[in-house]
């Protein structure tokens, strides 16, 4: 049975949970349609704007009824610290680049049962059928780790299928739906581990959901709605930042392809333009329960979206087409050493920063990882020590000066797009906070990092 309590106390949980910050000061910004900024926000108490708001709305579903059950997640999250430890032990004597090939098969997990159980002595034309649907990189590397360390991959599997019953037995005397919102969570790792990390801040919004559901998700939908409206405004204000300089927008391919040899990619920016419509690139994350390579410097769940990070990809005809804000892992390369073999872009860059900081814009899901980065390299503007964030539905309205037809952004970037976007992929890797590769920022811009290197 449900309990009901006065809408009021819904907002004292949301409130606490981070949804709605104290402190927040209305001024001369309400006139913009804006918020100044809050009197005392640390890094590590940002809203709940880049993680949950941003996710379609059967995933929002999922999240709040997980949220739902802290002992169910308590478990998960112990079972994540023994099979992790377990596995990086299993691998740890072997140098980095193979223990990168035990991390690659692991995002298989059928594949790596298929081959610990496949007797030893096969030959390679045996595993490269078994792994035919296989990126042809990995397919070599599924067989030089059956050929040379099947022990090992026997070991791996049995952990798997260990966290896998250990998984099974914890959500099994949930009712249907629930199981189901588990069942979604753990194939988007990035999502979990947020709700796991974060424990008192998910119990307290389980707390707020159980308290009026239908408040708490029609506030969510709200503040989806408002950010799909800012996210697409931020975008359309860097857009117009890069396409009146051609000579930045070059250097920002540059840029890419040099981030990529940087951090080990063998693959172009996004060979095929159908991706950023599609769920491939959020296809075989690492696993939740062994987690990505400990080496990567930003969290990098999902592998084959790495090149989401530059923000851009090529279309028909070749022709460069802006589609996003740099996420936090490039933008972290990027102001690194060597920032002044792009200066174009360094400081087209730095015009976006500082005009969105004396503006006093929102901080969203779609420029805080830049934007956090970028702090970093300009330093605050001046009586502006932090973005703002956007923090409840009714606190942004599209601006009066803009629309989707004046921005230009109805091709490149429709609405729909972002309406149906699953946030598994791109955003939880783009989205914000500092911090290496830790999660210790909360729930939002602290919370998510850009991609990492690969080896």
């Amino acid at each position: 049975m449900k309990m009901f309590i006065h809408s009021s106390s819904v907002k004292t949980l949301l409130l606490s949970f981070g949804l709605l910050v104290a402190g927040w000061q209305h001024g001369s910004a309400q006139s913009q349609n804006v918020i100044t900024e809050p009197q005392s926000v640390s890094s590590d108490d940002q809203t709940i704007v880049s993680a949950i708001a941003p996710y379609r709305d059967d995933v929002r579903r999922s999240i709040l009824l997980a949220s739902e059950q802290p002992a169910i997640l308590t478990g998960l999250a112990q079972q994540r610290a023994s099979s992790q430890q377990a596995f990086t032990a299993l691998i740890q004597s072997y140098p980095q680049n193979k223990q990168g090939w035990f991390y690659d098969i692991s995002r298989y997990p059928d594949v790596l049962h298929e081959l610990a159980v496949l007797p030893k002595g096969s030959n390679e034309s045996a595993v490269k059928n078994m792994t035919k649907n296989m990126p042809a990189d990995l397919q070599e590397t599924a067989w030089k780790l059956y050929r040379h360390h099947h022990d090992d991959l026997v070991q791996a599997d049995n952990l798997n299928q260990q966290a896998q019953q250990s998984f099974d037995s914890l959500v099994s005397p949930l009712d249907v739906p629930t199981q189901n919102a588990f069942r979604q969570l753990i194939d988007m790792p990035d999502v979990l581990t947020q709700l796991t990390d974060q424990l008192d801040k998910t119990t307290q919004l389980g707390q707020a959901y159980q308290a009026n559901p239908d408040m708490i998700t029609k506030e969510l939908t709200a503040l989806h709605d408002s950010l799909t409206v800012q996210n697409q405004h931020e975008l359309a204000d860097y857009q117009n930042e890069l396409n009146s300089d051609p000579q930045a927008k070059q250097e920002l391919q540059q840029a890419g392809q040099a981030y990529a040899q940087a951090n080990g990619y063998n693959s172009g920016i996004n060979p095929n333009p159908a991706w950023v419509n599609s769920s491939y690139y959020y296809q075989n994350p690492y696993p939740y329960f062994f987690g990505y390579p400990y080496w990567y410097t930003s969290a990098m769940w999902y592998p084959s979206a790495w090149w989401y990070g530059t923000g851009f990809y090529y279309g028909l005809g070749g022709n460069m087409v802006l589609f996003g804000m740099p996420s936090m892992g490039f933008s972290n390369w990027f102001f690194g050493p060597g920032r002044g073999a792009y200066p174009h872009l360094y400081n087209r860059f730095n015009n976006y920063y500082s005009r969105a900081i004396g503006e006093h814009r929102i901080m969203t899901s779609g420029n805080a990882g830049f934007m956090t980065s970028a702090r970093q390299a300009f330093g605050p503007a001046t009586g502006a020590s932090r973005g703002n964030w956007l923090t409840n539905s009714r606190q942004y309205n599209r601006p009066n000066n803009w629309s989707n037809a004046n921005a230009n952004i109805t091709r490149s970037a429709p609405a729909s797009r972002y309406q149906n976007f699953n946030a598994g992929g791109y955003h939880t890797q783009s989205w914000g906070g500092g911090g290496m590769r830790s999660f210790g920022g909360g729930f939002g811009g602290g919370g998510f990092h850009g991609g990492g290197g690969r080896r």
